[in-house]
Protein backbone atom coordinates (compact mmCIF):
# COMPACT_ATOMS: atom_id res chain seq x y z
CA UNK A 1 0.00 0.00 0.00
CA UNK A 2 1.26 3.38 -0.79
CA UNK A 3 -0.04 6.71 -0.18
CA UNK A 4 -1.70 9.77 -3.18
CA UNK A 5 -0.77 13.13 -2.18
CA UNK A 6 -2.70 16.05 -3.39
CA UNK A 7 -0.94 19.39 -2.83
CA UNK A 8 -3.00 22.72 -3.92
CA UNK A 9 -0.90 24.88 -5.28
CA UNK A 10 -3.99 27.65 -6.32
CA UNK A 11 -7.17 27.56 -5.37
CA UNK A 12 -8.57 30.63 -7.40
CA UNK A 13 -10.76 30.90 -9.96
CA UNK A 14 -10.04 33.99 -12.74
CA UNK A 15 -6.93 35.81 -11.27
CA UNK A 16 -4.67 35.74 -8.13
CA UNK A 17 -5.49 37.34 -4.68
CA UNK A 18 -4.41 37.27 -1.38
CA UNK A 19 -6.81 34.18 -1.01
CA UNK A 20 -4.81 32.58 -3.44
CA UNK A 21 -2.79 31.70 -6.84
CA UNK A 22 -5.04 30.46 -10.03
CA UNK A 23 -6.11 26.99 -10.52
CA UNK A 24 -2.95 24.10 -10.29
CA UNK A 25 -3.35 20.94 -8.22
CA UNK A 26 0.01 18.13 -8.25
CA UNK A 27 -0.85 14.79 -7.69
CA UNK A 28 1.98 12.78 -6.45
CA UNK A 29 1.96 8.72 -6.21
CA UNK A 30 4.68 6.00 -6.03
CA UNK A 31 4.99 6.08 -9.73
CA UNK A 32 3.63 9.32 -11.71
CA UNK A 33 2.92 13.01 -10.88
CA UNK A 34 -0.24 14.21 -12.05
CA UNK A 35 -0.92 18.44 -12.43
CA UNK A 36 -4.43 19.72 -13.37
CA UNK A 37 -4.23 22.80 -14.76
CA UNK A 38 -1.42 25.49 -14.94
CA UNK A 39 -2.48 28.64 -13.20
CA UNK A 40 -0.28 30.70 -11.69
CA UNK A 41 -0.21 28.24 -8.58
CA UNK A 42 2.13 26.05 -10.80
CA UNK A 43 5.39 28.25 -9.54
CA UNK A 44 5.63 26.51 -6.40
CA UNK A 45 6.12 23.14 -7.79
CA UNK A 46 10.20 23.17 -7.92
CA UNK A 47 9.90 24.81 -4.04
CA UNK A 48 7.92 21.74 -3.07
CA UNK A 49 8.74 19.02 -4.91
CA UNK A 50 12.47 19.98 -6.10
CA UNK A 51 13.20 15.84 -7.17
CA UNK A 52 10.71 14.48 -9.15
CA UNK A 53 11.99 11.52 -11.33
CA UNK A 54 8.58 10.44 -12.09
CA UNK A 55 6.97 11.16 -15.63
CA UNK A 56 4.87 14.44 -15.63
CA UNK A 57 1.40 14.35 -17.02
CA UNK A 58 -0.53 17.77 -17.08
CA UNK A 59 -4.56 17.91 -17.88
CA UNK A 60 -5.51 21.36 -18.41
CA UNK A 61 -8.98 21.45 -18.62
CA UNK A 62 -9.03 24.23 -21.27
CA UNK A 63 -7.36 27.62 -22.24
CA UNK A 64 -8.86 29.95 -20.46
CA UNK A 65 -5.72 32.43 -19.22
CA UNK A 66 -6.21 31.54 -14.99
CA UNK A 67 -5.56 28.06 -16.21
CA UNK A 68 -2.28 28.75 -18.21
CA UNK A 69 -0.82 31.23 -17.37
CA UNK A 70 1.62 29.11 -14.99
CA UNK A 71 3.23 27.71 -18.29
CA UNK A 72 5.63 30.60 -18.51
CA UNK A 73 7.27 29.18 -15.66
CA UNK A 74 7.96 26.20 -16.91
CA UNK A 75 11.71 26.78 -17.14
CA UNK A 76 11.62 27.14 -13.29
CA UNK A 77 10.99 23.52 -13.40
CA UNK A 78 13.23 20.11 -13.57
CA UNK A 79 10.94 17.40 -15.11
CA UNK A 80 13.96 15.13 -15.92
CA UNK A 81 11.69 11.84 -16.39
CA UNK A 82 9.74 14.63 -19.47
CA UNK A 83 6.21 16.24 -19.26
CA UNK A 84 3.11 15.47 -21.26
CA UNK A 85 0.48 18.00 -21.59
CA UNK A 86 -3.02 16.40 -22.18
CA UNK A 87 -6.05 18.55 -23.14
CA UNK A 88 -9.35 18.63 -25.32
CA UNK A 89 -9.15 18.50 -29.17
CA UNK A 90 -7.70 21.85 -30.50
CA UNK A 91 -5.24 22.94 -27.60
CA UNK A 92 -2.13 21.31 -29.10
CA UNK A 93 -1.77 24.64 -32.19
CA UNK A 94 -2.76 26.78 -29.30
CA UNK A 95 -0.38 25.39 -26.74
CA UNK A 96 2.83 25.20 -29.46
CA UNK A 97 1.91 29.15 -30.02
CA UNK A 98 1.66 30.13 -26.35
CA UNK A 99 4.69 28.39 -24.84
CA UNK A 100 6.79 30.41 -27.18
CA UNK A 101 8.41 33.66 -28.44
CA UNK A 102 7.26 36.67 -27.88
CA UNK A 103 5.20 35.20 -24.40
CA UNK A 104 7.74 32.71 -22.72
CA UNK A 105 10.90 30.00 -23.42
CA UNK A 106 9.82 27.96 -26.30
CA UNK A 107 8.84 24.42 -25.69
CA UNK A 108 12.03 23.48 -27.57
CA UNK A 109 14.61 25.71 -25.14
CA UNK A 110 13.42 23.60 -22.04
CA UNK A 111 15.78 21.53 -19.78
CA UNK A 112 13.85 18.11 -20.64
CA UNK A 113 11.28 17.05 -22.85
CA UNK A 114 7.88 18.30 -23.37
CA UNK A 115 5.12 16.18 -25.40
CA UNK A 116 1.77 17.37 -26.27
CA UNK A 117 -0.94 14.79 -26.40
CA UNK A 118 -5.45 16.02 -27.11
CA UNK A 119 -7.29 13.33 -25.47
CA UNK A 120 -10.51 11.74 -27.75
CA UNK A 121 -13.79 12.34 -25.37
CA UNK A 122 -14.30 8.90 -23.49
CA UNK A 123 -11.32 6.36 -22.10
CA UNK A 124 -7.86 6.32 -22.72
CA UNK A 125 -4.44 5.06 -21.17
CA UNK A 126 -2.04 7.23 -20.38
CA UNK A 127 -0.32 4.72 -19.23
CA UNK A 128 -2.68 5.08 -16.43
CA UNK A 129 -6.59 4.95 -17.33
CA UNK A 130 -8.28 8.27 -18.05
CA UNK A 131 -11.61 9.19 -18.68
CA UNK A 132 -12.63 12.63 -20.08
CA UNK A 133 -16.53 14.07 -20.78
CA UNK A 134 -17.21 17.62 -22.45
CA UNK A 135 -18.81 19.97 -19.12
CA UNK A 136 -20.85 22.75 -19.70
CA UNK A 137 -18.88 26.16 -20.09
CA UNK A 138 -18.35 28.94 -22.56
CA UNK A 139 -15.52 27.66 -24.75
CA UNK A 140 -14.83 23.52 -24.63
CA UNK A 141 -13.73 22.27 -21.46
CA UNK A 142 -12.64 18.66 -20.15
CA UNK A 143 -13.70 17.29 -17.12
CA UNK A 144 -11.36 14.29 -15.54
CA UNK A 145 -11.41 10.90 -14.00
CA UNK A 146 -8.10 9.14 -13.33
CA UNK A 147 -8.09 5.72 -12.10
CA UNK A 148 -4.44 5.60 -9.90
CA UNK A 149 -5.28 3.48 -6.90
CA UNK A 150 -7.95 5.80 -5.63
CA UNK A 151 -10.52 7.01 -8.34
CA UNK A 152 -9.96 11.20 -8.55
CA UNK A 153 -12.54 13.32 -10.74
CA UNK A 154 -11.51 16.76 -11.64
CA UNK A 155 -14.35 19.01 -12.80
CA UNK A 156 -13.86 22.92 -12.98
CA UNK A 157 -15.18 25.89 -15.26
CA UNK A 158 -18.83 23.97 -15.59
CA UNK A 159 -22.29 24.66 -14.92
CA UNK A 160 -24.74 22.07 -14.43
CA UNK A 161 -24.42 19.28 -16.79
CA UNK A 162 -24.88 15.35 -16.83
CA UNK A 163 -21.03 15.22 -17.19
CA UNK A 164 -20.13 15.42 -13.97
CA UNK A 165 -22.36 12.73 -12.75
CA UNK A 166 -20.54 10.36 -15.12
CA UNK A 167 -17.05 11.26 -14.35
CA UNK A 168 -17.61 11.52 -10.55
CA UNK A 169 -19.80 8.26 -9.94
CA UNK A 170 -18.72 6.28 -7.31
CA UNK A 171 -14.99 8.27 -6.78
CA UNK A 172 -12.80 8.45 -3.57
CA UNK A 173 -12.26 12.13 -4.11
CA UNK A 174 -14.24 15.16 -6.52
CA UNK A 175 -12.67 18.10 -6.92
CA UNK A 176 -15.39 20.36 -8.07
CA UNK A 177 -15.42 24.32 -8.88
CA UNK A 178 -17.12 26.31 -6.34
CA UNK A 179 -16.67 29.75 -8.47
CA UNK A 180 -20.10 30.96 -6.86
CA UNK A 181 -21.48 31.98 -3.63
CA UNK A 182 -23.97 30.01 -1.32
CA UNK A 183 -27.40 30.95 -3.10
CA UNK A 184 -26.33 32.23 -6.28
CA UNK A 185 -27.63 30.78 -8.83
CA UNK A 186 -26.89 30.40 -12.80
CA UNK A 187 -29.24 28.02 -14.69
CA UNK A 188 -27.29 27.57 -17.55
CA UNK A 189 -23.61 28.09 -15.80
CA UNK A 190 -21.43 28.37 -16.37
CA UNK A 191 -20.48 27.94 -13.03
CA UNK A 192 -21.39 26.03 -9.59
CA UNK A 193 -22.31 27.05 -6.65
CA UNK A 194 -21.61 25.07 -3.29
CA UNK A 195 -24.72 23.51 -2.75
CA UNK A 196 -24.99 22.56 -6.31
CA UNK A 197 -21.01 20.74 -6.28
CA UNK A 198 -22.60 19.33 -3.07
CA UNK A 199 -25.56 18.27 -4.84
CA UNK A 200 -23.63 16.16 -7.38
CA UNK A 201 -21.10 14.88 -5.12
CA UNK A 202 -23.99 13.54 -3.23
CA UNK A 203 -25.80 11.83 -6.19
CA UNK A 204 -22.77 10.28 -7.83
CA UNK A 205 -22.28 8.79 -4.63
CA UNK A 206 -18.65 10.77 -4.22
CA UNK A 207 -16.76 9.25 -1.05
CA UNK A 208 -15.05 13.06 -0.21
CA UNK A 209 -15.81 16.57 -2.05
CA UNK A 210 -12.57 18.96 -2.16
CA UNK A 211 -14.20 22.55 -3.40
CA UNK A 212 -11.36 24.72 -5.58
CA UNK A 213 -11.63 27.20 -7.96
CA UNK A 214 -13.31 29.77 -5.83
CA UNK A 215 -14.67 33.55 -7.89
CA UNK A 216 -11.53 35.84 -6.79
CA UNK A 217 -14.01 38.99 -6.94
CA UNK A 218 -16.84 37.26 -4.88
CA UNK A 219 -14.67 34.97 -2.51
CA UNK A 220 -12.54 37.76 -1.14
CA UNK A 221 -12.20 36.36 1.78
CA UNK A 222 -11.20 32.40 3.43
CA UNK A 223 -13.83 33.53 5.77
CA UNK A 224 -16.52 32.81 3.05
CA UNK A 225 -14.89 29.79 2.20
CA UNK A 226 -15.16 28.51 5.54
CA UNK A 227 -19.09 29.15 5.57
CA UNK A 228 -19.60 26.94 3.56
CA UNK A 229 -18.99 24.08 6.13
CA UNK A 230 -22.54 24.91 7.50
CA UNK A 231 -23.95 23.83 4.67
CA UNK A 232 -25.80 20.22 5.01
CA UNK A 233 -24.39 17.20 3.02
CA UNK A 234 -24.56 14.01 3.39
CA UNK A 235 -21.07 13.54 2.27
CA UNK A 236 -18.17 11.83 4.70
CA UNK A 237 -16.45 15.07 4.27
CA UNK A 238 -16.52 18.31 2.24
CA UNK A 239 -13.18 19.65 2.32
CA UNK A 240 -12.71 23.22 1.94
CA UNK A 241 -10.00 24.22 -0.70
CA UNK A 242 -7.01 26.50 -0.17
CA UNK A 243 -3.70 27.28 -1.14
CA UNK A 244 -0.57 25.11 0.37
CA UNK A 245 -3.17 22.58 1.67
CA UNK A 246 -1.98 19.29 1.45
CA UNK A 247 -4.55 15.61 1.88
CA UNK A 248 -3.36 12.06 1.80
CA UNK A 249 -5.72 9.55 0.18
CA UNK A 250 -4.63 5.90 0.56
CA UNK A 251 -4.15 3.45 -2.58
CA UNK A 252 -4.71 -0.29 -1.80
CA UNK A 253 -3.03 -1.33 -5.44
Amino acid sequence: MHDVTIRLLGTNGWYATKTGNTLCICITTQNTTIILDAGDGIHKIPDLIPDIRTPVHLFLSHLHLDHIVGLHTLARCSFPGGLTIYGPPGIRDVLFRFIDRPFTIPIGDLSYPVEIRELPPGESRVPFPVTTGYLNHTQPVYGYRFDIGPIITFCTDTGPCNAIFTLAAGADLLISECSNLPGRIQEEGPHLNPESAIRYAEQAGAKQLLLVHFAADLYTTLEQRYQIRTIQTHIPEVIIGEDDLEIVLSCSH
